[in-house]
């Protein structure tokens, strides 16, 4: 009885705990989506594990193919050049479709390119279905797009984003701030090209097929089907990232030609000494960089947290001064790094105008993502301090990922503690309700 009426309190105070009625939806049926998943690569070598037909331009003809069958694509001045089983079959193809037998059929497609300049990036067999589409791009490099409907889509995104064995309700809350991120890219063009209305990479949201699915993950997609996350019955960008480091950030700071959601006017944090922190003080920033605050993604407060929680958290990075002068210099004759001066930080310690003073010269940096990118590969967060020491440079810090929106790892750890995803999505996002799309 007592959590009956717990749960009648939450739905009259916060909108996310139910479905908003509405009667206008945006789609007719679950839409699909064009994801762009390989836009780098001049040869492309496929697996197939299943039945698979292949129409070369606007042939209604199509080649069969089975299980075991292996295909190879080449861009070869500006053109598709196609393979199969090592012989030559067509050249000269501007548009190549490949379609399973099946709904669920799979290929795998082998060095898969992912987080392409970060310091994550590298390559891997990656397991697809869908109707795929392929295309000579840019630089004569192939561009592979996955169609596919919206919900399976999703399945591709959500244990990559947060992590396939994460609690259910931490997965639901991910996939409906995943669907609430794709269905603002097929509203508003936000990352869409020619052929694609998504990329699959952090640059939009991680999609990498069905590598990773798990069964909780997948019940997390289909339990929150058509779900996404609004403000005033309009669909909203659900910013997330991987650790906030203890408190996220305002949108202003990271993104100040963005759209300025209710829910992205408030920062918060769950620790209550933390909340009454100023943040973009210098030193302020840099005890609480040092500090092991109560928030809830700490991953050494009790909680098992994943991986990417542990080493995120709080981090540290090492140069040598000749090392640190030579990347932060981009090429250009300045002369000896000497010191770094932090213009402005978030309510979050991220800072966003720094001053990166060289012997001859000053360079001056705005936005969070672009200090970040000062380095190679980039830094996790721009939470972070630099200690002078004799011949070298240490980088402290706190978090991966802008801090705008949910904490991946907060919203693990609220699953742990018995929260569930409209509870999750409610601390990230305060001023949002819930919205059926179709």
């Amino acid at each position: 009885m007592k959590k009956t009426i717990l749960f009648a309190i939450l739905i009259l105070i916060f909108g996310c705990q139910e479905k908003t009625q509405n009667t206008n939806k945006l789609f007719d049926a679950e839409p699909e989506v064009r994801v762009r998943i390989i836009n780098t690569l001049s040869e492309i070598n496929v697996a197939l594990h299943d039945k698979w037909t292949v129409k070369i331009d606007d042939s209604s003809e199509a080649m069969s193919f089975s299980n075991g069958d292996s295909l190879k694509l080449s861009a070869v001045d500006g053109k598709i050049t196609f393979s199969a089983n090592g012989k030559n079959l067509a050249t000269e193809i501007d548009h190549l479709k490949i379609n399973g037998i099946n709904k669920s059929s799979t290929l795998e497609i082998a060095d898969v390119p992912y987080g392409i300049g970060w310091w994550w990036a590298g390559k891997q067999n990656r397991i697809y279905e869908g109707d795929m589409h392929i295309y000579v791009g840019m630089d004569n490099t192939l561009e592979w797009v996955v169609k596919l409907p919206l919900e399976e889509y999703l399945k591709g995104v959500v244990p990559y984003e947060i992590g396939g064995d994460s609690p259910l309700e931490a997965l639901k809350a991910q996939a409906v701030a995943a669907r609430s991120e794709a269905i603002i890219a097929l509203t508003s063009g936000l990352y869409n090209g020619e052929y694609h209305d998504l990329t699959s990479d952090v640059e939009c949201q991680v999609f990498s097929g069905n590598n990773k699915r798990t069964t909780e993950s997948d019940l997390a997609v289909t339990e929150t089907a058509s779900v996404i996350i609004s403000e005033e019955g309009k669909p909203m960008n659900a910013y997330y990232a991987s650790n906030c480091g203890g408190h996220s950030e305002l949108i202003e700071n990271v993104w100040p030609d963005r759209p300025r959601m209710a829910s992205y006017a408030l920062a918060v944090t769950n620790d209550v000494k933390a909340a009454a922190l100023d943040l973009s003080n210098e030193k302020v920033a840099q005890d609480w960089i040092n500090s092991e605050p109560k928030t809830y993604c700490n991953p050494n407060l009790g909680i098992e947290l994943p991986l990417y929680s542990q080493q995120n958290f709080r981090w540290k990075r090492a140069y040598t001064k000749k090392e640190m002068s030579e990347m932060l210099s981009t090429d250009k004759d300045l002369g000896e790094f000497k010191e770094l001066v932090v213009k402005k930080r978030g309510v979050s310690g991220r800072m966003y105008l720094a001053d990166f003073v060289f012997e001859k010269q000053t360079i001056s940096v705005e936005g969070e993502l672009s200090i970040r990118q000062m380095w190679k590969p980039a830094l996790r967060s721009a939470a972070f301090y630099i200690e002078e020491n004799d011949d070298s440079y240490t980088l402290i810090g706190a978090g991966w990922g802008h801090g705008v929106g949910m904490c991946q790892s907060g919203a693990v750890s609220m699953a742990k503690q018995g929260k569930e995803y409209s509870e999750i999505l409610q601390h990230y996002y305060a001023k949002a309700d819930l919205l059926d799309i179709y």
